[in-house]
């Protein structure tokens, strides 16, 4: 009986294995202007599943192997009323590609 009841709940364990990699896999990121006419990407990572080697690791990614500048970067504080793990603090990172060209993924 014990058996069958951890093979039902192998499928359950999975999904939730699967869903905290991804979690934890990527740091998001969104296009932005930068003031000058240029684009840049505006990064975010830290928390509970990240760091701030997530944004660095992220912004070699979107910018390709001509690399990137760092425009601005800032450090996001969690909630006053921060009583869960998953509520940690973040990190912002704004980069601009040192290739423009390539801003297009």
């Amino acid at each position: 009986m014990a058996f069958a009841a951890s093979v039902r709940q192998a499928p359950i364990a999975f999904a939730l294995l699967c869903f905290l990699t991804a979690c934890g896999s990527a740091a998001p990121s969104e296009t932005v202007n930068l003031g000058d006419g240029t684009k840049g990407y505006r990064i975010t990572c830290g928390g509970a599943y990240s760091s701030v080697k997530d944004c660095y690791e992220q912004a070699g990614y979107l910018c390709g192997s001509k690399g990137y500048s760092v425009v601005h970067e800032t450090d996001i504080a969690p909630p006053s009323d921060n009583n869960y793990f998953w509520n940690a603090a973040a990190h912002e990172t704004i980069v601009r590609c040192n290739n423009p060209n390539f801003m297009s993924r």
